[in-house]
């Protein structure tokens, strides 16, 4: 019997989960949005940040006024956008995990009787996702230690933290996946540390339908880990600032962007890692919300395996992987830090000087700037403009 074509668009919902390559995987696709719409792949919107304005649309916050207006009924738009296609479609923004699950229904229903609806996750052991979240954490203001952020995602046996409301990715399926059949269900998973860092794009591409060839991946990659020093320094930035720059807000535009992914990011320092015990615990999370996984029979793209990895058996007694570095590499740190900040402020002070003086020029000189700035725009008159700039030189030595 012939299958019946389902003319209504497929409309996929990546909603989290956060600190599982997310970024890496909207650089990719927001990149090469072109090549995605070749691939039959739509992105609604204007630009990325629309999706993360839609993660507040739809969690109840976007009425809030320390946010852009243009959040407010963001996710109708992005929906209309979407059921209009002829083909494929993707919203994607990891914050969706934080949905409850009445907003994540409403969030559906606005799609459901005109597209196909997927949900996708995407999924990495809790072994690596405890410290990951501690650092995401730190870098949106929180001046927890690590020590007491394992213990509080531990002692959290309810599941109400937002560590666990975006973590338990059977919860998240469940949440967003209300009246969806289990095949419209998509988990991919993060594969273990070492593999190579394509396998997740080529997973994540084979949900959504396109060649994962047609892509380019060698990308600079954003959102890295900072090493415990430099988190370190990054929580007692925190406690210092107290109420200052305030998230949302300077904070995310100064202390995230600037300092935390520019500067600190780009620094050695020391693996964070859990004790043996947390190991342990971590691993037997990951092991629970696999099985539930596999009990609800979604769609698994990798290996549940890839979920549960093995806890590290320590044969002597192990350091505090919690211990507070020592001040004299906190201070050493500080110190490099600040010089290097006095580095880019120095590159924004010149790139405001440049744009005053293109401003200048603009209004001083109009026709000629007029001319500049075609030539940089053609090659033709940048060689000729080269040539006046050479032959006036050449006069003013004679």
């Amino acid at each position: 019997m012939m299958a019946i074509h389902d003319p209504r668009p497929r409309v996929f919902l990546h909603v989290g989960s956060p600190k599982t390559g997310t970024t890496f995987l909207q650089d990719v696709l927001w990149s090469q949005r072109e090549t995605a719409r070749e691939q039959g792949l739509l992105l609604p919107g204007e630009r990325f940040h629309d999706h993360f304005l839609a993660t507040l649309d739809v969690r109840g916050l976007a009425e809030d006024p320390i946010y852009p207006e243009r959040a407010r009924g963001m996710w109708d738009r992005l929906a209309e956008e979407a059921v209009a296609s002829d083909g494929n479609v993707l919203i994607s923004h990891e914050l969706f995990a934080g949905a409850t699950a009445e907003q994540a229904r409403r969030a559906v229903a606005a799609l459901a009787d005109r597209a196909e609806v997927h949900v996708v996750v995407t999924a990495r052991d809790h072994v690596r996702q405890i410290a990951a979240e501690w650092q995401e954490h730190v870098k949106h203001r929180s001046a927890a230690t690590f020590a007491r952020f394992v213990q509080e995602v531990r002692d959290d046996h309810a599941r109400t933290s937002w560590f666990w409301q975006v973590q338990d990715y059977a919860g998240v399926l469940e949440r967003w996946g209300v009246g969806l059949p289990p095949e419209h269900l998509h988990l991919v998973t993060v594969p273990p540390s070492g593999a190579d860092p394509t396998t997740l794009w080529d997973r994540f591409a084979r949900v959504i339908g396109v060649d994962p060839a047609a892509f380019d991946t060698e990308l600079e990659r954003s959102n890295s880990s900072l090493g415990a020093e430099q988190a370190e320094l990054l929580r007692r930035v925190n406690v210092e600032l107290g109420d200052r720059l305030p998230l949302p807000g300077p904070y995310p535009l100064v202390v995230k962007n600037v300092l935390a992914h520019r500067i600190l990011e780009s620094r050695g320092g020391t693996r964070l890692s859990l004790s043996a015990e947390d190991q342990k615990y971590a691993a037997d999370e990951s092991r629970a919300i696999a099985d539930r996984l596999a009990a609800a029979g979604v769609d698994v793209v990798g290996d549940l395996a890839d979920l549960v990895p093995t806890p590290v058996t320590a044969e002597a007694p192990e350091e505090d992987p919690y211990a507070v570095p020592p001040d004299a590499a906190l201070l050493a740190e500080s110190v490099a830090t600040i010089a290097d900040l006095l580095v880019v402020l120095n590159e924004r002070r010149a790139a405001v000087q440049r744009a005053d003086d293109l401003t200048a020029t603009a209004q001083e000189k109009p026709v000629r700037f007029a001319l500049v700035h075609a030539s940089e725009q053609r090659p033709l008159l940048r060689k000729l403009r080269g040539a006046y700039r050479a032959a006036k030189e050449r006069r003013s030595d004679s």
